[in-house]
């Protein structure tokens, strides 16, 4: 019988306690630091940030405000909480980026934090002619809600998790996304499984693991700084 594969299970509930690293990493990215790099600038490109499960634009706000300030034309997405209903958002999401991208005449830079990052991945998939790259943030990409903290309530609500699974890993395996994409993880994630943000099917994408909150990915100084660096590179 093979063992089952570690990586990929419901994090451990005492991995909850880590998402309180959220706060000092917060208050962190606020300290001054009179000896860090500056990061390379944008030039007005478009960047669309998509927040993650239950997240609103506020959410993201401080990410998309410190992307704005280093010269990217920054945005969130403005549809809203992401309630994670797919098939009402996803199609309002692709006429987001369809629209920003027309009016930028560009490409669009996608970063997507946990489920949003999962939704910035289908675009890419489906229309490369409008996505210049992708960044995901935690991000499941293998299971779909199968192996993160908030499975637990889709399954009291009668889902089925090993069918969105399925249907999730069928998505992958059906087409490739053509377009660059680095997958930002942290091993000790309490929301969703490290290896599930671990892409088996792409084979160029670029993982980074770093040492974050789930919560804390979009405020974290160091976060911040591989994005910047990624959304820098041709």
């Amino acid at each position: 019988m093979t063992a089952p594969d570690r990586s990929l299970m419901t994090p451990a509930p005492k991995l909850l306690l880590w998402e309180l690293r959220a706060v000092p990493e917060l208050l962190g990215s606020f300290l001054p630091r009179p000896f860090a790099a500056e990061p390379a600038r944008g030039q007005g490109q478009p960047v669309m940030v998509v927040p993650g499960f239950a997240a609103d634009d506020l959410a993201v706000a401080l990410l998309t405000r410190r992307l704005r300030a280093l010269g990217y034309h920054a945005i969130s997405w403005g549809l809203g909480r992401n309630t994670g209903n797919l098939k009402k958002l996803q199609p309002r999401l692709v006429e987001q980026v369809q629209r920003l991208a027309a009016s930028r005449g560009a490409k669009v830079k996608l970063v997507g934090w946990s489920l949003g990052g999962a939704m910035a991945r289908d675009i890419a998939r489906e229309y490369p002619e409008i996505v210049d790259q992708v960044i995901t943030l935690g991000s499941p990409v293998i299971g779909g809600a199968k192996f993160t903290a908030v499975g637990r309530s889709y399954r009291k609500k009668g889902m089925d998790l090993d069918r969105m699974a399925q249907a999730a890993d069928a998505r992958e395996t059906a087409k490739t996304i053509p377009v660059p994409v680095t997958a930002l993880y942290d091993r000790h994630d309490g929301i969703v499984s490290w290896g599930a943000c671990i892409d088996r099917h792409n084979r160029h994408v670029r993982h980074i693991e770093v040492r974050c909150s789930h919560l804390g990915m979009v405020v974290d100084r160091s976060v911040f700084g591989i994005v910047a660096e990624t959304l820098a590179r041709p």
